[in-house]
């Protein structure tokens, strides 16, 4: 489980290199840097341990879709929905022993601003990022699913992270991105929660995409 320390120390490092975005100068300017763009990800994603729901086992696949509308060639709004997939693995259960076991179906949404970096090769454009929105964890009681739950439980949620983008073309863009995401699910949530309470689950995301600019 993320210590307040880590995450207070994380949140600051970010919020620096926020800053220092805003005071640079405009990063990669051009007509490329004014269009809308859309971004298909997919990749992996862990979800840490949460002692009121989750062991720290799980692995998912997430498939991201990212539409981005630039501010200016340094800032822009970004909003992205995500799926992540579960695969079986074997967990360690403490008392109850190991079992194969896969996690619900998680949804994300997100809305982001994201801050461009300047670099000296015009192809790349590496970037920071943070929002907010909400996590869903989707009802399924199956044998195999852990925590099985009734009903959908949706969470607030936060993330934050970075990564580059690297030009093909005048539209066409290969993504790299990381990405720490966490779900603050409510004391009396059905599932993820224990005695009245609920610790937030941490999850940290790597993937791949491409990206094409209209």
């Amino acid at each position: 489980m993320k210590s307040p320390r880590n995450i207070a120390a994380t949140a600051g490092a970010l919020t620096l290199l926020l800053l220092a975005a805003a005071s640079a100068p405009p990063a990669n300017a051009g007509e490329g840097s004014s269009r809308v763009e859309l971004t298909v990800l997919g990749g992996i994603q862990a979800l840490n341990q949460n002692d009121t729901a989750l062991p720290d086992q799980f692995l998912n696949i997430p498939a991201a879709l990212a539409v981005q509308v630039p501010l200016n060639p340094t800032w822009a709004l970004e909003g992205e929905f995500a799926w992540l997939i579960p695969i079986k693995r074997s967990i360690d259960l403490g008392a109850a022993g190991t079992q194969d076991l896969k996690s619900p179906d998680v949804l994300t949404y997100q809305a982001n601003v994201v801050a461009n970096l300047p670099v000296l090769a015009a192809s790349w454009t590496p970037y920071l990022t943070g929002g907010l929105g909400a996590v869903s964890f989707l009802s399924n009681s199956d044998p195999d699913r852990y925590p099985q739950l009734s009903k959908t439980q949706t969470a607030f949620g936060i993330n934050f992270g970075g990564g580059a983008t690297y030009g093909l073309g005048d539209r066409l863009g290969l993504r790299a991105d990381f990405r720490e995401v966490a779900a603050f699910p409510s004391k009396d949530a059905t599932g993820l929660s224990n005695g009245g309470k609920a610790d937030p689950i941490w999850m940290e995301r790597g993937t791949l995409g491409l990206s094409y600019r209209f």
